[in-house]
């Protein structure tokens, strides 16, 4: 059971559709086959006079195929001629291909990532943000430098004014006196030798642009809200390290093939779960869920998420890939161009859309949808512009022209 491509339910046999295959079950009772891919052969059937006996995999789903013609899941049953279609968000993977083949594309289908939403930043972080971790290295490294440098030009000093020069600064002094220039405070400074001024000169400068540029960036990072990094591309999910989770291998048969080194960094971050699994970690924000973004807008999986923990997660801005989803039929199928046929009169009559609209609102919950699928505000923002002298100049003149009025 997969909506809004696949829904399935016994029901009586006034309102089936279709009915079980007593191949694969004890009896045939009926059951009301739904969905934007059953539909299909639903009008299939009515228009030529046959009758559906369904057999659903729930516990290998898609399946796979092996080099001995032996199989799993949806892909397995037609593969080894145990059904003549299988539709299930099917897309053109080369694998069974060798064992079956395709009918015309359905629907345009692209897989994607629920990933955690970012969190606002511990405040206790707030200090140490307005520098890079390279640029927090630098300002240390010259910091430390500064020490060493006071201490030294007061040993030199020492030894050429000797008892006459006062009382020589110690280390804490050194370190007392760098503070101080870095935060624009008041200072110690030796005048009595020019290698003394110069340095404390040059410090001094060092000290300002440090304190300038940490109190500039710390007013703009206590002005706007600090969020964490934002997982919004497949490369990002890749450097995040972030584990995503699925209910079956065949998620990546069309990523593991990719020559790109990220997207097969996201394979090997895959991991496949029971849907218990998906379920107890929807709070806890440790991993992602893989998901898929139909050609009209909505998103599938998502019965692993309430209302509450939908609120935690968004899509990736961008797929991971795409590809059309099709039907599977064996070699022999005598159906496969009468169904075609069919196929591109439905494409072309634009009903798929409402077929998706009616089984999203009928088992997906509009509610979880519409916050997975929820625009960014910031996306509808105007782009940003170079501020201009008239910009500047309009204040003035506007008072100018209010007084003249009065």
């Amino acid at each position: 059971m997969y909506p809004p491509f696949v829904y399935y339910t016994e029901t009586t046999a006034e309102k089936a559709n279709a009915r079980k295959d007593p191949r694969y079950y004890s009896d045939d009772s009926p059951v009301f086959i739904d969905g934007t891919e059953p539909l299909l052969l639903v009008e299939f059937c009515q228009r030529r006079n046959c009758t559906i006996e369904a057999y659903f995999d729930e516990i290998n789903l898609w399946g796979d195929v092996t080099e001995n013609r032996t199989g799993t899941g949806v892909l397995g049953a037609v593969a080894t001629r145990q059904a003549d279609f299988a539709v299930c968000a099917i897309y053109h993977w080369s694998h069974p291909y060798r064992f079956a083949t395709y009918t015309g594309e359905i629907s345009r289908s692209g897989v994607t990532v629920l990933v955690t939403k970012p969190v606002a930043v511990a405040p206790w972080r707030t200090p140490f943000m307005p520098f890079s971790d390279d640029l927090w290295k630098v300002v240390g490294m010259a910091f430390f430098a500064g020490v060493v440098a006071v201490l030294l030009i007061e040993r030199g000093r020492a030894y050429i004014k000797g008892a006459i020069g006062g009382q020589r600064m110690n280390i804490s002094d050194s370190l007392l006196s760098m503070i101080g220039l870095y935060v624009a405070q008041n200072v110690f400074i030796r005048r009595d030798l020019i290698a003394c001024t110069i340095l404390f000169i040059s410090l001094l400068f060092a000290g300002f642009m440090v304190g300038n540029l940490y109190g500039a960036r710390l007013d703009e990072i206590m002005t706007i809200p600090q969020f964490e990094h934002a997982i919004e591309t497949g490369q990002d999910l890749a450097d995040s390290g972030l584990t995503f989770v699925g209910n079956d291998l065949a998620w990546m048969f069309t990523l593991r093939s990719s020559p790109q080194a990220h997207v097969q960094k996201l394979v090997r971050h895959y991991k496949v779960v029971d849907d218990n699994y998906m379920v107890q970690h929807r709070d806890m924000r440790d991993v992602g869920y893989i998901a898929e973004k139909t050609e009209f807008g909505h998103v599938s999986p998502v019965d692993f998420l309430d209302v509450q923990s939908a609120d935690n997660y968004q899509l990736l801005k961008e797929d991971l890939a795409w590809q059309y989803c099709t039907a599977i039929v064996s070699k022999t199928c005598p159906f496969k161009h009468s169904f075609n046929e069919l196929l591109m009169e439905i494409r072309q009559s634009g009903i798929q859309y409402y077929w998706e609209s009616l089984v999203v609102n009928r088992y997906l919950g509009m509610a979880i949808q519409q916050k997975i699928l929820k625009v960014d505000p910031l996306e509808t923002c105007e782009d940003a512009v170079i501020l201009q002298v008239s910009q500047f100049v309009g204040t003035p003149n506007s008072k100018w022209c209010r007084k003249q009025l009065n």
